[in-house]
């Protein structure tokens, strides 16, 4: 599989991208330390871009089991997320709803993918240490 990422998206992860952080391309299906819900009946798909600090705690990580190379580096994800993905897939920014969206040959797989910045302070709901 490879991911392409067009120039505009890769200026707005740079944007909120910190030195360290790791990204991971998080398919919402209520696993995970990042779920928000533990819902995974859905209707679309939801994709989200989480950039998460280099010193997170590992404990959690596993369900991200597979790693796509891009222009930016590694970006982790599920690989039980793959079957939503096509051979050849794009993080495209689209100007009409300032938004990002995943796309493949077949047209939009994801209308509006997110970044996220999860830093220590947030990451895992609290302080680390608690």
């Amino acid at each position: 599989m490879e991911l392409q990422i067009t120039q505009e998206v890769k200026e707005k992860i740079a944007a909120k991208r910190q030195t360290g952080d790791r990204i991971f391309l998080d398919f919402e299906d209520g696993d995970g330390p990042f779920a928000a819900t533990g819902i995974t009946c859905r209707l679309d798909l939801s994709f989200r871009l989480l950039l998460v600090a280099q010193d997170y705690p590992e404990e959690g990580l596993a369900v991200y089991d597979d790693t796509i190379e891009t222009a930016i580096g590694g970006i982790r994800l599920k690989k039980s997320s793959e079957k939503y993905l096509e051979a050849e897939t794009i993080l495209a920014y689209n100007p009409t709803y300032n938004n990002i969206q995943l796309k493949g040959k077949s047209g939009v797989l994801a209308d509006n993918v997110p970044i996220i910045r999860y830093d220590r302070q947030m990451a895992g709901g609290g302080k680390w240490g608690d």
